[in-house]
């Protein structure tokens, strides 16, 4: 499988899921001042942002190869990648989780969350619409839920808007996990859309 790992340059990803995972540790505290659709702002934390960049990375590295060729492979590449953003989804929960115990900032555990929960919209957007066009509509998540995921008054997050939970919330981080497994399982079952490119 070393023609895949080569493709998907495995070991940026794993890089880039660390040092996201690294400066959400460091800096994800800081808050960005963003309007929102009912009431006034919301408290929108770096963290809630920056968890997105592993999911856009994995998109781009697995958007690059043509999906003509790739579905004509005798093994079912999706699935090697279903199991790539698990594991970089697997690697950010890990930092998080030692982070947190290693008493850095509070905002630790809700690092590996977000980046779950955005593995796992990749996952299940990449079968649908392809990377070239998932990638795109992720980014543009986390700005959307800055904007909208407030309930009126301010201050408390809507139930959907996973991100937005304090890093605390147990149910954001089921919430968090659940869409990854969600995506998981869509993503192995269904193989990318055929893009030409």
């Amino acid at each position: 499988m070393n023609w895949w790992a080569v493709s998907r340059d495995v070991p940026t990803l794993a890089a880039v899921t660390a040092v996201t995972a690294g400066a959400g540790l460091a800096f994800g505290q800081s808050l960005i001042p963003v309007p929102a659709m009912v009431g006034g702002a919301g408290h929108f934390l770096l963290a809630a942002l920056i968890t997105v960049v592993p999911a856009v990375t994995w998109l781009a590295f697995t958007g690059r190869a043509r999906g003509a060729t790739e579905s004509v492979a005798v093994r079912a590449v999706h699935r090697f990648d279903t199991s790539l953003a698990v594991g970089c989804a697997t690697l950010a929960l890990g930092m998080a989780v030692l982070g947190h115990f290693a008493g850095a900032e509070p905002v630790a555990l809700s690092i590996g969350r977000n980046t779950a929960f955005y593995l796992g919209l990749a996952l299940i957007l990449n079968p649908l619409t392809g990377a070239r066009i998932a990638a795109p509509v992720l980014t543009a998540v986390p700005l959307v839920l800055a904007v909208g995921g407030w309930k009126s008054g301010g201050g408390i997050a809507q139930p959907w808007a996973v991100v937005l939970h304090p890093a605390a919330s147990t149910a954001a981080l089921l919430a968090g996990v659940a869409v990854l497994v969600a995506g998981a399982t869509f993503s192995s079952l269904k193989p990318p859309r055929n893009v030409s490119g």
